[in-house]
């Protein structure tokens, strides 16, 4: 019901009593218009929302050989929506919107008229949404509404949309640099590797997967991707670490988004080193992951688990490299710091400072700079310029560095 048609209904209980107190006619023609109206747009309404459905699909514009199944943050896709009539009839005068979970406050609701929709045809549309953050988004909500030519009577239908979309946090390009493959082969694990040196069967190729390791004459027999798979090797992995429990800042600008993008930067250049990733976040492990199952794991992770650190000092290996992101406020961390430098090869603390007014980060990093280790700062809103030292430091041979600030 909308304010025209309140207005109506009031008119016409009005002019309904003016005539039965007057007798006259007209009043009585005009009060039955005024009704029938009513009445009319009510039905149109009705019946023009009647066997309408709406789909949508995201489609992503880039191509990358390193794709991700689903778009990072701050990139645009195309969400294109389809408007079916199944009536015989033609459908006039209607208003489509669209919520979109993915964009950012304020510019989720997208709203669209169609003037037409003829039967047994469809109306495409489109439009371009900014992924705002990271997250696994199920579905998202449609409306369907038309108020007739009058617009005296609204009627709506809802849908819940399948969206199915995993938006990846951001990540940063490191350099890849012999140096830094040289000490992630010295640091690494045994594990089965396509960057290896002896052949010894094929899979089925997955996002991340380097091209230049398909087996060709496989997927030419089986109709799919296959992807050479090389006998066991001695391949680097890096170990990446955060907590998840406390999670200061606001928006996108917090400890746990800062520590998830440097995570993904971590993986991406694992990735084009044909090398694996370990995170411990939040108290879970998981181990040897590629691009796709790292990128997988860092869009869902939520905030809250303990203990990261404290798994971490226990089941790093021994010649591994570990990249450590600590935020300021949490002091309490320097205990399992320091058993962690003693166990690792070489460990590089990222130091989260500016995100909490109760941090005492020039106290924390004085701990800090007592033990075998590097140390690099990190304030808010510089996360780029961080990943340029982080990718530095493990480009740099074994020996521990001076400590650097940023």
């Amino acid at each position: 019901m909308t304010k025209s048609s309140i207005w109506f209904i009031i008119a016409g209980i009005a002019v309904y009593f003016l005539a039965n107190q007057t007798q006259i006619g007209w009043l009585y023609l005009f009060d039955a218009i005024i009704w029938g109206l009513l009445v009319f747009s009510a039905v149109i309404s009705w019946h023009t929302v009647r066997k309408l459905n709406i789909e949508r699909q995201v489609l992503l514009p880039r191509f990358d050989p390193y794709q991700l199944s689903g778009p990072v943050e701050d990139e645009a896709v195309e969400v294109r929506l389809k408007l079916t009539n199944r009536g015989r009839l033609a459908r006039h005068f209607i208003r489509v919107t669209e919520k979109c979970p993915f964009e950012q406050a304020g510019n989720q609701d997208k709203a669209f008229f169609i003037s037409t929709v003829k039967a047994g045809s469809a109306e495409v549309f489109s439009y371009k949404a900014t992924c705002y953050q990271r997250g696994y988004y199920p579905a998202a909500t449609a409306v369907i509404e038309s108020g007739g030519p009058l617009g005296l009577a609204v009627r709506k239908r809802s849908f819940v949309l399948p969206v199915n979309l995993t938006v990846y946090p951001r990540y940063y390009p490191m350099e890849e640099r012999p140096a830094a493959e040289t000490t992630w082969s010295e640091w690494g694990q045994h594990v089965r590797s396509s960057s290896a040196d002896e052949f010894y069967g094929s899979r089925e190729y997955r996002f991340g997967d380097p091209l230049k390791h398909i087996h060709w004459r496989n997927t030419a027999r089986l109709g799919q991707f296959m992807l050479k798979q090389f006998e066991e090797s001695r391949q680097g992995a890096v170990a990446v670490a955060f907590d998840t429990e406390h999670n200061p800042g606001a928006g996108r600008e917090t400890t746990l988004e800062y520590s998830i993008r440097i995570a993904a930067s971590l993986a991406r250049l694992a990735a084009e080193s044909g090398r694996t990733v370990d995170l411990f976040t939040g108290g879970t492990r998981l181990s040897g992951a590629g691009w796709q199952e790292a990128m997988d794991h860092l869009a869902r992770l939520g905030s809250g688990g303990k203990g990261s650190l404290a798994d971490l000092t226990q089941a790093v290996l021994p010649d591994q490299t570990v990249v450590a992101v600590v935020a300021a406020a949490d002091s309490g961390q320097v205990p399992l710091l320091a058993a962690l430098s003693q166990r690792a090869r070489k460990l590089v603390i990222i130091l989260l400072e500016g995100f909490a007014p109760d941090e005492y980060s020039q106290e924390f990093y004085d701990r800090l700079k007592g033990l075998y280790t590097e140390i690099i700062r990190c304030s808010l809103g510089g996360l780029e310029q961080c990943i340029e030292e982080l990718n530095g430091a493990l480009r740099e041979s074994d020996a521990i560095t001076p400590v650097r600030e940023m």
